[in-house]
């Protein structure tokens, strides 16, 4: 999981390459070996990938809890490893990686720490 973190760090952000999604899938793969990201990628734009959330959810969380195949839990039950839901201050939704007391989010402007006890943080779902 640190390997996948530092070599995000070294990356530009590009929508449907090296994004948040992109990031949460290496983590789940490093942790689980499972590669989920096949099933998700081909998406360009920011339309194109809301289309594909909606597919499997009426909510990002609702397409997080199909596609982490987990319930959501509060933020506050997150643990090293586990994937995090947040809100950046216009709306947008993004997904982050529990790295102990900090979630990691990889947004357009890099790579970022958040506390875990954020108001921006959302939801978290358990990687096993």
């Amino acid at each position: 999981m640190n390997a996948v973190i530092d070599a995000a760090r070294a990356r530009p952000y590009v929508l449907g390459v090296h994004d948040c999604f992109r990031l949460a899938c290496a983590v789940m793969e490093a942790l689980t070996g499972v590669d989920r990201w096949p099933e998700f990628s081909g998406y360009k734009t920011k339309r194109e990938a809301l289309a594909k959330l909606a597919r499997y959810g009426h909510s990002f969380e609702a397409a997080g809890d199909w596609f982490f195949g987990a319930p959501r839990l509060p933020v506050a039950q997150a643990q090293r490893g586990d994937i995090v839901a947040a809100r950046d201050p216009l709306g947008e939704k993004h997904l982050g990686v529990c790295v102990g007391a900090r979630v990691c989010l990889l947004l357009e402007a890099g790579l970022v720490m958040v506390a875990l006890d954020s108001p921006l943080l959302l939801c978290a779902w358990r990687v096993d």
